[in-house]
């Protein structure tokens, strides 16, 4: 009887010391693509919560866009442990995850059914096939507070598509006392953001006035804010008046 060949054995210092985790199908060259579904086929199948496999400090990039949704609310904080151990210091961490504050700034601008439900499957996954169901939300505040926690600092954070957060986050060798400061995104108003203005209506205002001010009051200061974010609430208030 013929010996079965020697299973191969996985060198992590074959690859560069950079991390795609969680890949799916975004495979990137010049990274060490993982992904715990072989049918992604990527270079090393792991699961992004135990990579015990690859050694501690070693890498200056590590990305996992769409991944800590994915994972059980309690497992969110390990998993982080985990990729900070791996982080070299100074070593980077690229983040995409769900905003939760920002869906419902979102939520609150769309208008039809499948709008709706079109961002509820993107807050909660397809869920078409096992691992592509979301557990786990972020605010601003609880997101740096995990960050810090496992010893990374924040170095950018800015909102994706108005309902994700695109952060990124610094290896430091002493995180010291979590002081979160600003949290700009923690506002649900958009009369709270910085530079914005909160317009006071006379008891005597026409219905329009009172209509054009209500919106005035949620537009922020800025030429950001869209023409179609802008005219949605002041179609349905003038609707809900008989003005339109």
């Amino acid at each position: 009887m013929s010996e079965a060949p020697p299973t191969a054995v996985f060198d992590p210092l074959a690859h560069p010391p950079k991390l795609n985790i969680g890949c799916g199908w975004d495979k990137r060259p010049g990274y060490l693509n993982v992904d715990f579904q072989d049918f992604h086929e990527p270079d090393l199948v792991a699961d992004a919560r135990d990579l015990s496999v690859l050694p501690s400090g070693r890498y200056t990039d590590i990305v996992a866009q769409d991944v800590l949704e994915h994972l059980e609310r309690e497992e969110v904080d390990p998993a982080l442990t985990e990729w900070s151990r791996l982080l070299a210091v100074g070593g980077r961490l690229v983040l995409r995850v769900p905003d939760i504050i920002g869906v419902a700034r979102v939520m609150a601008d769309l208008d039809t059914v499948d709008e709706q439900r079109k961002l509820i499957q993107n807050l909660y996954g397809t869920q078409a096939y096992t691992g592509d169901y979301h557990h786990a939300g972020f605010t601003e505040l609880t997101l740096r507070h995990s960050l810090h926690q496992v010893g990374l600092q924040v170095v950018e954070m800015v909102r994706k598509d108005e309902w994700m957060f695109d952060c990124v986050a610094e290896k430091v060798v002493d995180p010291g006392r979590f002081e979160p400061g600003p949290l700009p995104f923690m506002r649900l108003c958009d009369h709270d953001q910085p530079g914005g203005t909160i317009r006071v209506v006379p008891d005597d205002a026409s219905s329009v006035d009172r209509v054009m001010s209500s919106v005035a009051n949620r537009v922020p200061a800025g030429p950001r804010q869209s023409a179609r974010k802008v005219w949605r609430p002041i179609r349905r208030q003038l609707a809900k008046r008989g003005l339109v």
